[in-house]
This record gives C-alpha cells, sequence and structure tokens, in this order.
C-alpha cells in the first residue's frame, strides 16, 4: 500500500492535471458591453427631456405614480412634469404608445414617454413626461365654490370633457380615470392624463357603474366608452347637486341600494331634474350596459337632440320573497350581493335553501333554476372548501349575471385577474393570490361570461388568455407556473427577476443586452437560476411547450440541471436575433458551465469541453457555449466509458476481495503448500528411483 506522502503526491498531480486554464476570467474582466444600462444618461430621455427629482409636485401624486418637475429644451416656454411610474404593476402601455405627441386642445398633451434612469431611485422606470395642467382643477372649484350652475357645467365641462373622450376614442382609447382631480378649468377646459394608472384605480366607487363598483379597484379591468358615459354622468350629478350624502353612505349600503332600485333612482331619489338634464342621466346612469348611452349618444345630446327617455323603475322580480338571514328579499341581484357579504353562512346553509324551486316559482326563470341545481351538485356531499367557494361563485354569478365574479374575498372582472395577480405577488398577499389562481383553475371567468351576453363583448380576448395559461399553473418548469401567468396576462408588465427589475425591462431584446451589459458585474458567481428570467423570456417568445434537454439523458446530473435550461431559453430567444452578438452574456454563461462540466466522467472528454470554452464565448452565441455541453455524442461517450470504467472496476474490486479474504488466503495458500509439498515429494521420489537404478546398473 502506498505511503501517505505518496497519496498526497498523486492527489496533487491530479489537482494539476485537472486545472484547465480556460482564459474565460480576463476575457470577462476586460470586456466592455456595446449595450448601455443608460446609468450615463440620467434623469433624462430623447436627450430633451430632463426630469428634476429636486422639485416634487405633490399634488400630481396617486398610488401608481410620483409627479416631479420637468423640461422639454425643445419647447422650453411650456410647463411640463414628469410622472414616474411604479413598476411592479402594469401600466396601459398601449395607450401611453398611442398617444405620445397627438396633441387636442382638451387633452392634456403627452410630449414622451420611455425608460429614464430615476437618479432618486436608482434604477430605471418608466417615466412620462405631460403638460402640466394650467387653471383649477373641479376638486378645487367645488371645495371653494360648492356647486355649479347647470349650464356652466353644460358649456365648460361637459361639452369639452365629451368630446375630449371622443378624441381618445378615434385612438381607440377609454379613460378609465375621470374625476374631478382630473379636470381643469383654465382658459381651456382639459381633461387630465389617463395612462399613469390602472382603469378604475384612483376613481371614487360612485363614479363606477353596478358591473364594476363592487371590485377590488386593481380587478375592475380595462374601462370602455360606456364605463366612461357613466362616469361623466356622476360627475356633472356631483358638480349640480353634490355627492355628500351618498359618500356618507358606506360602499355596501350603496352597492345594496343600487342593486334594489337601480342607479338612475339611487342618485335621482324624490329630485326632478331640470328639462335640461333629464334625458341625459336617465341615459348614462342606466344599470344594463346594453341600454347605456355612449359617446354618439353624448354627443347627439350636446348638439341639441331630445330622446324622451324613460325613467327606469324599481321592479319587484319575485312574486314571493326569498328569505335570508331573517330578512325578505324580492330582488335577485340583491340576495346575490347578501350571499357575497355573508358567504360563510350561506356556504354553510345553501344546499338546503331550496334556491333553485325559487327561481324556478317566483322568479319564473327555469333555466336560472337548473342552472343553480347543476352548480349545487358541484360540491357534492364531501366537499372541500375550493369546490364550495367555487360553487358559490357560480350561484352569486347565475343570480347576477350583469355583476362582476365574486369569491370569497375578492370581486373583479378577468380582465382584472392579471394586475390582481402582480399585486399580490408583490406583496405577497399568499391568501388572496391563491383566491385568484383558483378562479382561474376553475375557469369561472367562462363560466361567468357565458351568463350575459354584454360580458363578452370587451372579454374576449382575455378569456381566451386564462383558458390558455391555465395548464401553466400546474407546470413547475422554468419558463412556466405562477411566473409564466404572471407576463402572459401583463404584457406590459416590466421584468421582475431581481437581476433585470431595476433595469425596467419590458422586451426579449432589451433583457439581453442588459444581461449582456451586467456581465461583467454579475458573473461568473450568480446563477440563471431564476423563474422571473425563464418566464418573461418564455412568455415573450410566445414559447409553448418546456424546454427539455434530451440531448443528456444519459446525465442526469446535467439533464435536470434548470440553470441549463434557463440558458437554453435565453439561447432560443437570442437565436431570433441572429444579429445580437452578446459577447458578455455567452462568457457569463461559459464560465458557468465551466462548473458544471465537472459532472463529466472521463478526464480527457471534460479537459477538451473546458478548452473550446473561450473560442464558444467569444462568437457571443449562447448557443454555441450550450453546444459544449448540450452534446449527444459526448454524453453517449462519456457514459459508455463510464459505465465501462464501472464494470472494470467491479471486476478489479471483486479481484481484490478475494485476495484480501483471510479464509480464502488460508486456503489457497493450504492448496499451495499442498501442491508444493506434492511437487518436493514428486521430486524426491524422481531422485530416489534415479539413483536406485543407477546403483542397481552400475551407472
Amino acid at each position: 500500500m502506498a505511503s501517505p506522502a505518496r497519496m498526497d503526491t498523486l492527489d496533487a498531480q491530479v489537482l494539476i492535471e485537472e486545472q484547465v486554464d480556460t482564459g474565460l476570467r480576463p476575457m470577462l474582466e476586460n470586456y466592455r458591453s456595446p449595450h448601455s444600462l443608460g446609468h450615463d444618461r440620467k434623469d433624462e430621455l430623447n436627450k430633451h427631456l430632463t426630469l428634476y427629482p429636486s422639485r416634487p409636485l405633490p399634488q400630481f401624486n396617486h398610488p401608481y405614480a410620483q409627479a416631479f418637475a420637468a423640461e422639454d429644451a425643445h419647447s422650453p416656454q411650456r410647463s411640463v412634469y414628469a410622472l414616474v411610474l411604479e413598476n411592479s404593476i402594469p401600466y396601459r402601455l398601449n395607450p401611453i404608445n398611442e398617444l405620445a405627441g397627438f396633441v387636442n386642445p382638451h387633452l392634456c398633451t403627452l410630449h414622451g414617454a420611455g425608460t429614464v434612469h430615476c437618479s432618486h431611485l436608482g434604477e430605471s422606470r418608466m417615466v412620462l413626461f405631460l403638460d402640466q395642467p394650467t387653471g383649477q382643477s373641479l376638486a378645487e372649484v367645488i371645495k371653494a365654490q360648492g356647486r355649479l350652475h347647470e349650464h356652466r357645467v353644460m358649456d365648460f365641462v361637459l361639452q369639452p370633457l365629451v368630446r375630449a373622450l371622443a378624441a381618445l376614442r378615434e385612438r381607440k382609447i377609454s379613460h378609465g380615470n375621470i374625476r374631478p382631480e382630473g379636470f381643469f378649468l383654465g382658459d381651456t377646459s382639459v381633461l387630465g392624463e389617463c395612462i399613469s394608472a390602472p382603469c378604475g384605480t384612483l376613481t371614487h366607487y360612485l363614479y363606477e357603474p353596478p358591473e364594476r363598483i363592487g371590485c377590488t379597484p386593481l380587478g375592475r379591468g380595462e374601462a370602455n366608452e360606456k364605463t366612461d358615459a357613466y362616469a361623466v354622468g356622476v360627475l356633472a350629478y356631483e358638480l349640480i347637486y353634490g355627492l355628500d350624502k351618498l359618500k356618507a353612505m358606506s360602499r355596501e349600503e350603496f352597492i345594496r341600494l343600487a342593486l334594489d332600485i337601480g342607479c338612475y333612482n339611487a342618485f335621482a331619489g324624490s329630485r326632478e331634474f331640470s328639462d335640461m338634464y333629464t334625458d341625459f342621466f336617465r341615459g348614462v346612469l342606466t344599470d344594463n350596459p346594453n341600454e347605456r348611452w355612449g359617446l354618439d349618444q353624448l354627443l347627439q345630446w350636446l348638439d341639441g337632440k331630445r330622446f324622451n327617455m324613460i325613467a327606469p323603475s324599481a321592479s319587484k322580480e319575485a312574486s314571493r320573497a326569498f328569505t335570508f338571514m331573517g330578512e325578505n328579499y324580492f330582488n335577485r341581484r340583491v340576495l346575490a350581493f347578501q350571499f357575497q357579504r355573508h358567504w360563510r353562512d350561506t356556504a354553510k346553509e345553501i344546499k338546503h335553501m331550496k334556491l333553485d324551486r325559487w327561481a324556478e316559482m317566483s322568479l319564473h326563470k327555469a333555466e336560472m333554476a337548473e342552472r343553480i341545481e347543476r352548480a349545487l351538485r358541484i360540491a357534492g356531499d364531501a366537499s372541500t372548501d375550493k369546490h364550495v367557494n367555487d360553487m358559490m361563485t357560480r350561484i352569486i354569478s347565475i343570480l347576477d349575471p350583469a355583476g362582476p365574479i365574486r369569491g370569497v374575498s375578492l370581486t373583479l372582472r378577468p380582465d382584472g385577474i392579471g394586475p390582481l395577480i402582480a399585486s399580490f405577488m408583490d406583496e405577497s398577499s399568499s391568501t388572496e393570490l391563491n383566491h385568484v389562481l383558483t378562479m382561474i383553475e376553475t375557469d369561472v371567468s367562462n363560466y361567468w361570461s357565458d351568463l350575459d351576453n354584454y360580458n363578452k363583448l370587451d372579454q374576449n380576448a382575455v378569456l381566451w388568455k386564462l383558458q390558455r395559461v391555465r395548464p401553466y399553473l400546474k407546470s413547475r418548469a422554468f419558463g412556466f407556473g405562477l411566473e409564466r401567468v404572471l407576463y402572459d396576462l401583463n404584457p406590459s408588465l416590466s421584468c421582475q427577476s431581481p437581476l433585470l427589475k431595476q433595469q425596467h425591462i419590458l422586451t426579449v431584446n432589451e433583457a439581453l443586452k442588459a444581461l449582456d451589459a451586467l456581465a461583467t458585474t454579475l458573473g461568473p458567481d450568480t446563477s440563471f437560476m431564476d423563474r422571473h428570467l425563464a418566464a418573461f423570456v418564455a412568455s415573450k417568445t410566445d414559447m409553448g411547450k418546456e424546454i427539455r434537454l434530451l440531448d443528456l439523458q444519459t446525465i442526469p446530473a446535467l439533464a435536470d440541471n434548470p440553470e441549463l435550461v434557463v440558458l437554453k431559453i435565453l439561447a432560443k430567444a437570442q437565436q431570433r436575433n441572429e444579429r445580437l452578438v452578446l459577447v458578455g452574456l455567452a462568457t457569463w454563461a461559459a464560465m458557468r458551465i465551466e462548473k458544471m462540466l465537472d459532472e463529466i466522467h472521463n478526464r480527457t472528454i471534460r479537459r477538451q469541453m473546458k478548452q473550446q470554452l473561450r473560442k464558444l464565448a467569444a462568437t457571443g452565441s449562447l448557443n454555441d457555449v450550450l453546444s459544449a455541453v448540450v452534446n449527444r455524442e459526448m454524453a453517449v461517450q462519456d457514459h459508455e466509458g463510464f459505465a465501462k470504467a464501472i464494470a472494470l472496476h467491479q471486476i478489479n474490486h471483486s479481484k481484490i476481495e478475494r485476495f484480501q479474504n483471510p479464509k480464502l488466503i488460508e486456503k489457497q495458500a493450504n492448496e499451495l503448500g499442498g501442491k508444493l509439498a506434492s511437487t518436493i515429494s514428486n521430486i524426491i521420489l524422481f531422485i530416489t528411483a534415479m539413483v536406485v537404478i543407477g546403483q542397481t546398473f552400475g551407472l
């Protein structure tokens, strides 16, 4: 057996033999990426728009943006301000792109929008540069003057407001946040911007129609011209009559009142509107979105047309009351609202309420009764909370198909699911997040849309997306899972990866270029094993199948390596733009792969693969770098060689064990001793015989 000193010498020889100078580290240290992160142009966009972080404008702040003074070098006489948007919530990217440079006398002009490195945050954000509104906001006017005369409202508010909304419609944009704080009376009346916050997140709930009023603000989804028309009606009402009495009510009280007697009657009360406004309020404050006025009717009304609208009446739907928690209900929409408010109590008793019979006998709606009966069967006898909650959501939707989707703790519309997921993930609100994900899994959105024709008009695209992402939720593969759902449902959301979030990345090419620029800082010790990075790139490239490293099946440690999967996703993205050379990123990847190559058993193959990494990285192609390890021929050769080595080792090990066995050694020694004694005896016998023969014959 070799001495300890001899073993140390052998180990040193092995270590020396394993060290391969790939040259990757100095290559990365000396690399200067041609792709800038924009840090050299702090607080500046397009070389003429400048943000001044030291001069905040808190009057224009809201929960999704901070306002600061700004300057446009092309028009220094203009009063411009900047809105720095939050990067964890999706913003209205399409309207931003549509309105950049669009000029209308009654709209706040957007002079520029894009990614700006903000010095006060130390990171990049989407920043909007807008004309600073002049004059007073309607909120300030109301506070100072109280109510306005209806003629003044007509001339200085409704005329410019509706024409501004019509101009937005020409660019296929709805406003979504009409409110007194966002309309300004000056030399010209101007409607404030609508692009810095998701629709319905800045308005008071009274400004939302019944199909949206109960929703969580981020769950309201996109607005349309009819929701804007409703908000115009509420704004006019507040300016002329005031909303103090209605605002004094809780939201639950107002929603119940509006569902019971209708929104128009809830606002009108016993008031008689003037001839000038009767048609207007009856047209815009209608509960049914199909019958509610849109911009065309508003424009006709402003031009003098009269419609002779009939005031909606509060009808008693049921011939016989439904008793719930000691109270009688004749209105199914109010009953649905109460079911949600008392969710747990309702869930315990709903199987015994004979709700389907009430729908058939008192509401005279046989189809509704059949749907309720089918929904009750969903839970069955041994129900989980998930099944019970799904059943409750469906029954409430059957009773109030025009309302939003109501869950155990959330009320939303399908196109609000994406923003809610983004918000809950950012806040780590796991309970609410699980409720939303359950709604996706149970496909309740499609069920809801089938109950009411209006629900389909502006939800088809998102309903298709929700169907598409359902299988992704069950996958744990990189590029899929919850993160993939997040980006598929929020196309305008920047990449939330810790590697890239501070860079405000919106496209795959931006992500690849940013990683290349960050390579000298992050490589090689930073892993690519990032679920957000993989999901963002997979979503933007519309990757439909999981990445499987089939060429490495014979080497499980590499075939199941998630970091290699992410690199493969990045490589596929780079292949879509062959002109995109990323030497820094490729070198970073090569240095990560160099460590993985220790899983290769054959020392010669391992050495050869490491020696070619620098050359492959120099091409700037991730696919070339991956070819060093994702190689079927190499994997098979290494596997077969390793299998032979194992077999030979087992044979030799078996022989060694035999030689080291004491009993076997004793047995073999006895056998050898016996054979040796026998041989010696035979030799002696032979010699004796020869001597005897010689003596006998005198030889």
